[in-house]
Order: structure tokens, then sequence, then C-alpha cells
């Protein structure tokens, strides 16, 4: 027997089929929270939580002041994803299927050092590359960083391949991933990753650093990704030890 739906999620999925009814308008307020938690006979924080889901699924904006309104009648389109292992990165791996758009051998700048962790004036080979979700949309646009024998390794795999760089790596050179340090900030899109998601320049994005190293604590692979704010969350699952 399946565990049973929590409270705020059946509370979210009623107001969502009443917003998509029209009950409201797009840009009318919902009534207060103590009017709707008293409605469903829940604590105030139960319809927070309910709304925050609607927010994240684009259907509401919550704002100090202002209330919550309806900002939409159906969701949006989103990629969901749960980076907590490295087991999950790898299913991120199968679930959004890899394009390589260009190659090339560059050298590390002291602006780019800052960004990847590379020391400055090394000669790295440069993917960029988009991610595509099960429906064809363009999920992220990725720049990754590997040294030139690793990049000449795996060049056949790469466009027939929806594995992990990292899982490819380990495949043809044996190098094995051992921890993965990763930086998330909210940034606003340059013209480049801009232009292959399709949305405007200056865009909120979420960008994703992620430094891996082998079981020497060598640092083999870099890679810089953006993500579009409005089409894409990121979970974390936090485990009191």
């Amino acid at each position: 027997m399946g565990a049973r739906e929590p409270r705020y999620l059946q509370i979210a999925h009623d107001l969502a089929a009443e917003i998509a009814a029209q009950r409201w308008d797009v840009g009318q307020r919902m009534p207060p929270e103590p009017e709707l938690a008293a409605t469903f006979r829940v604590s105030r924080e139960t319809l927070r939580n309910a709304l925050r889901e609607l927010e994240t699924q684009g259907l509401v904006s919550r704002r100090k002041g202002d209330g919550t309104r309806v900002e939409r009648l159906t969701p949006v389109s989103r990629f969901d994803t749960s980076l907590g292992s490295i087991d999950e990165l790898v299913q991120y791996g199968r679930d959004a299927v890899r394009e390589v758009t260009a190659s090339e051998d560059i050298t590390i700048g002291a602006e780019l050092a800052k960004v990847t962790g590379l020391p400055s004036d090394v000669v790295r080979t440069r993917l960029t590359t988009i991610r595509r979700a099960p429906d064809g949309s363009t999920v992220s646009w990725s720049q990754v960083y590997l040294l030139r024998e690793d990049a000449a390794a795996i060049a056949d795999d790469l466009g027939k391949s929806t594995r992990l760089i990292s899982v490819l790596l380990r495949e043809r050179t044996g190098r094995t991933t051992h921890r993965v340090v990763q930086w998330v900030r909210a940034v606003a899109l340059a013209a480049e990753p801009a232009e292959a998601l399709g949305l405007p320049p200056g865009s909120p994005a979420l960008e994703f650093v992620r430094h891996y190293y082998d079981e020497a604590g060598d640092l083999f692979e870099t890679t810089v990704g953006v993500h579009p704010g409005e089409t894409f969350s990121y979970r974390t699952t936090l485990v009191r030890s």
C-alpha cells in the first residue's frame, strides 16, 4: 500500500484545479491565507506549503503585502531534478539527453580560471553542450573543461551516449569520480547560453559549477552549466546525521 499524499499537496491539487476552472482570473488575488486555511481546516503553515507548491508550478505569485495572485491557468512545463549524490547525478544524465555543439582547445585565462578553478595558462579542451528533456525542450547549456587526452579518449562516444562525461571517462581511461564539489548561484543569462536556451539575454538562471575529482584528488573535469530559472527546479534533501 503506497504512502498517503501529504495534506499540503492535496490542497495544492485542489487549488490548481480551481485555478484551471477560472475561479479566479489571471492577475486576481486569491483569498487571504487565514481564509484559505479555515476553508481547508488546516494550519497556516500547511496552507503556505500548498501555496509554495503552486508557486513552483508558476500558477501563482506571492509577495509580502500583496497576497497571492493568479499568474496563469496551467502549470509551467518544468524539468525537476534532485541531486544529492553521485548516483542521482548519473540519473540526471540519463533523463536529459546531451548534444555537443562545439569542441575546441583553449588556453585558460585569468577570468576563466576564477570560474573554473583551473590554473591560468593551461590548455584544456572545452566542450559546449546542451541537454534536452524527454519532451525535446532545452533544459541546460554547459561548457565542460577536460584534459586534451581525456577529451580525445571519449570523442567517439559523445555523439551517441547520454551518459555523463565522467562515466565515459571511467570506461575509457579508468579514471573514477571520487567526489564532486558543486556551487550554485543565481545569474543573468549571457548572450550565448540565452540563444541556446531560446531566452532573452539577461533572463534569470541558475548556474552550476561542478568540479570532478578522482581518487588521487586530481581535478579532471570542470563543468559550468546554466539552467533557465523559470523552467528548472533543483531539489536537495537534508537528513539529520
